[in-house]
């Protein structure tokens, strides 16, 4: 890897690392959910008593290995829409779309404890879609496979998948402030 790949996308190898070293403190711990409401997991709770950062720190936050395995790749191969976006940009972007997706989880479900940065990257993979569409530079065959790669995940029992619309809708939303602001 060149320095000039990671200075280009250093949002997101600094994302990466955070999550693997807070995956790791975790997978040291006797107790990996006690760990991981310690290290800012998702507490619904916890939240309504005032701890809204929790609905930002979830998406640091991975106990399974897969889940951590998955989500750190598809940051990795997500990391074109830094450059695309910007450093400023990409990082709004990733961050409010965890946030938007918690909050929505926290609106529409009552799930009280969970973790991933799945709402943040489905926020990406909408704002990819979108950007793509309008340059024309759509790879429809790509995104599909990846889309369906994550809708499928959705299904899966124990995925907050509120907070995968909740993320991907404040990505439509960011990703259209991001086109107008640059259309003007």
């Amino acid at each position: 890897m060149k320095a000039e790949e990671i200075k280009s996308s250093i949002v997101t190898y600094a994302v990466i690392i955070i999550c693997a070293v807070i995956f790791m403190m975790i997978t040291a711990s006797k107790d990996k959910g006690a760990a991981a409401w310690k290290l800012g997991a998702y507490d619904r709770q916890a939240i309504a008593s005032g701890q809204i950062w929790r609905m930002l720190t979830v998406g640091f936050v991975h106990i399974q290995v897969w889940h951590a395995a998955m989500n750190l790749y598809s940051l990795y191969n997500m990391r074109f829409m830094e450059r695309v976006l910007g450093h400023a940009w990409f990082a709004a972007l990733l961050f409010l779309s965890v946030f938007g997706g918690s909050l929505f989880e926290y609106l529409t479900s009552n799930v009280r404890f969970c973790v991933g940065l799945s709402g943040g990257l489905y926020g990406v993979i909408v704002s990819y879609f979108l950007i793509a569409l309008r340059l024309g530079v759509l790879n429809f065959r790509s995104f599909m496979v990846t889309l369906l790669m994550n809708l499928a995940i959705n299904f899966m029992p124990g995925i907050a998948w509120q907070a995968h619309v909740g993320g991907a809708l404040s990505g439509l939303v960011i990703t259209g402030i991001f086109l107008w602001i640059h259309s003007h």
